[in-house]
């Protein structure tokens, strides 16, 4: 009896997971749409209320759901070493959430901070911020000012230089699974209740190469944009339009990366996203120069598949176990 009412109150977590999930997902869809579609064409005074409602969705609504959904997944989780890991993980994204969402707003007098916690390759706001004639430098001048923008460049270089560094000597699963408040919070917070429709599949070998080619495009594409902005930034001219690019980014962000990322979460897994993310690929890199690997020469391998099965990128844990590779 003792067993069934556990599993009963496991089933109506999920449910609810599920539900908030679902909420998410439809408020983050509904309030972009406002503000970066019917926002622009409205009056100033009309286009800013869109605009302190997307910040308060953003900050405020995203760091309690946060909260509460850690909260969920801390009782659903139990007891033991590998549980241990994800509790650690729940932990540190509603501290990260807390930190870059509500203390850093308060402290700088900017609620749109969170736009340089984002770092590079993944996204080129920060050097956009450091160029006069980008959109979004010309966009934020009136609401942030000089010293305003002095601060969030400022920002941007620590995050870039913490995320790096931290990288070097923890591996990627310092960003991935502590700071990633774009796909990383919700495959380890949601992780019980993905995807949200029907069961969860594994793509064949041809899902995965085709997903891992994809990562190779949208990798140098994002390394492409990023070394722009840098030489524009830096008063190196290169052929191109900076307006142009900076709507082309923001066109990528809505539709290749927090669209698709929710798909994924739909119908696949919350690390779909991650197969192909920029930032993820450059920490791989990073993370290998800090000889930061996964070792599989730590136990005798029994050809179970269970680290294939458990592994949400769908690494090859078992086959370099069988060789003993370290």
């Amino acid at each position: 009896m003792e067993t069934l009412t556990t599993d009963l109150q496991k089933n109506r977590t999920v449910k609810v997971l599920k539900i908030l999930l679902w909420l998410y997902i439809a408020l983050a869809v509904g309030i972009a749409a406002l503000n970066y579609a019917l926002a622009p064409r409205l009056p100033q005074a009309q286009a800013m209320m869109i605009h302190r409602a997307y910040q308060f969705y953003e900050n405020e609504f995203k760091t309690f759901l946060i909260i509460l959904v850690a909260a969920l997944g801390w009782k659903l989780y139990g007891t033991g070493p590998g549980r241990r890991m994800q509790k650690t993980n729940l932990l540190a994204f509603c501290i990260s959430s807390l930190l870059i969402h509500i203390a850093a707003p308060l402290l700088s007098g900017n609620p749109e901070l969170y736009y340089m916690a984002m770092p590079l390759p993944w996204s080129t706001t920060g050097l956009q911020l450091m160029t006069p004639d980008s959109n979004f430098y010309l966009q934020h001048l009136p609401l942030w000012g000089l010293g305003g923008i002095g601060a969030a460049v400022v920002f941007f270089i620590a995050m870039n230089a913490f995320v790096f560094v931290g990288t070097l000597l923890f591996g990627r699963r310092l960003q991935c699974s502590s700071l990633c408040l774009l796909n990383g919070f919700v495959a380890e917070l949601w992780a019980p209740a993905l995807p949200l429709v029907g069961k969860a599949r594994k793509p064949g070998k041809r899902g995965i190469a085709l997903v891992r080619l994809v990562r190779w495009i949208f990798f140098a594409l994002s390394v492409g944009l990023s070394l722009w902005w840098l030489f524009r930034a830096a008063g190196i001219q290169l052929p191109g339009d900076a307006g142009l690019l900076g709507r082309f980014e923001v066109a990528k962000y809505l539709s290749l990366e927090l669209m698709a990322a929710m798909l994924f979460w739909v119908v696949w897994s919350g690390r779909g996203y991650c197969h192909y993310c920029p930032l993820g690929t450059a920490l791989s890199l990073v993370a290998r120069l800090g000889r930061q690997r996964i070792r599989t020469d730590l136990k005798r391998c029994v050809s179970c598949s269970a680290c294939n099965r458990s592994c949400p990128m769908y690494l090859g844990v078992m086959e370099a176990a069988q060789k003993a590779l370290p």
